[in-house]
C-alpha cells in the first residue's frame, strides 16, 4: 500500500474546538491499518512553531515531551481525562524521538514529522504501510494557512458542534476541573473561528472536510464512510466505528463523566437537559444549512 506522496506529505490535521468531537474522531481513526494516528494533542502549530520556535529545537522537543498533552506518551503525567498508556512503550518512544530529533542528519527535517516517524518505529509500523498520518489539536483551526504552507498535500478534517452544546459541555467541565479560567467569551470566539473555517471548507475556499459532531454521533457509519472516502482509505465498519487509543478500547472523555461502550447519539441532545437545569436555554443558535452551523 505505497502512497505516491513522500511520507512527510501524507499528513492529516484535525481542527475544531474543544468538545466538538475532535478526540472522538481520531479515536475512531486510531486503529485503521492504513493510518498512523497520534493519540494526543501536540499543539505543534499553535505553540511549538510560535512560542518555542525562537528558542530552538531543544525547547521545542522539551515542550512536546514534557508540557504538551502528548507528554503522557513519553511517560509524563496525564493533565486531563482518562489516559492509560501502561501497555505502550513510552521510554522507547522518548528515546527514539530524542535520538532522531538531534541527529545532525535530520537537522533540516520537520520536528513533527520526526515525532511521527518515531511513533511509527515504536509501534513497528513500516512507513510504506501508512497512507496518512494524523495529528489532532483543536486550535489547528487558527493555523490552517500555515499548515497548508508547510504541508501542502495535507488533508484537513474540521469538526463543528451546536454552540449551545459546546457551552454546556464547557460549563460542565469547569464544574469538575475548577480551573477558574472559564470564559463564555472565549467559548463563543473559538466557535466562531471554527464555524468560519467550516464555512470556507464548505464553500470550497479551503480544502478539507467538515465533520458535524451531531452527524458523527447520530449517524456514525454514514459520517465515517465520508471521512474514509476523503482520506482515500478503505471503510471498514468493524474498525472505524470502535474508538481506540493506540489500539486499545477507549471509553470517552465526556464532560458529563459518562463512559460509553459504543458511539451514542445521547451527547448530541444532552445540552437540552443541561440548559433547563442551568437556565441556558436562551443561548441563541444560528441557523443550520447543509449540516453546517453558520
Amino acid at each position: 500500500m505505497n502512497s505516491s506522496l513522500p511520507f512527510d506529505e501524507r499528513a492529516c490535521f484535525v481542527a475544531g474546538q474543544a468538545k466538538s468531537g475532535t478526540t472522538l474522531l481520531v479515536a475512531l481513526l486510531d486503529n485503521h491499518p492504513e493510518l498512523l494516528v497520534l493519540p494526543e494533542e501536540t499543539a505543534y502549530f499553535p505553540t511549538v512553531l510560535t512560542k518555542y520556535a525562537p528558542r530552538g529545537r531543544r525547547a521545542q522537543f522539551d515542550y512536546l515531551t514534557k508540557q504538551s498533552l502528548s507528554n503522557v506518551l513519553f511517560g509524563g503525567p496525564c493533565k486531563w481525562g482518562k489516559r492509560n498508556y501502561a501497555a505502550f512503550p513510552r521510554e522507547k518512544f522518548l528515546e527514539t524521538f530524542e535520538r532522531t530529533a538531534f541527529d545532525p542528519a535530520n537537522a533540516e527535517e520537520d520536528l513533527l514529522v520526526l515525532m511521527v516517524k518515531a511513533y511509527a518505529a515504536t509501534l513497528q509500523r513500516p512507513l510504506d504501510t501508512i497512507r496518512r498520518w494524523v495529528e489532532k489539536t483543536p486550535a489547528n483551526r487558527n493555523h490552517v494557512p500555515a499548515i497548508l504552507a508547510r504541508f501542502p498535500h495535507s488533508k484537513i478534517l474540521v469538526t463543528l458542534r451546536d454552540p449551545r452544546a459546546i457551552l454546556a459541555a464547557q460549563i460542565a467541565l469547569e464544574k469538575t476541573r475548577k480551573t477558574g479560567r472559564f470564559s463564555t467569551y472565549y467559548v463563543i470566539a473559538h466557535w466562531r473561528v471554527a464555524a468560519t473555517l467550516a464555512r470556507r471548507v464548505h464553500d470550497g475556499d479551503t480544502p478539507g472536510l467538515v465533520v458535524p459532531y451531531e452527524q458523527l454521533v447520530c449517524e456514525p457509519a454514514k459520517m465515517m464512510e465520508k471521512v474514509c472516502a476523503y482520506l482515500q482509505i478503505d471503510f471498514d465498519p468493524g474498525t472505524v466505528l470502535t474508538p481506540t487509543k493506540v489500539g486499545q478500547f477507549w471509553s470517552g472523555n465526556s464532560a458529563a463523566r459518562t463512559n460509553f461502550s459504543q458511539i451514542s447519539p445521547e451527547p448530541a441532545t444532552r445540552w437540552r437537559t443541561f440548559g433547563r437545569r442551568n437556565r441556558l436555554g436562551g443561548v441563541a443558535l444560528p441557523r443550520s444549512d447543509a449540516g453546517i452551523w453558520v
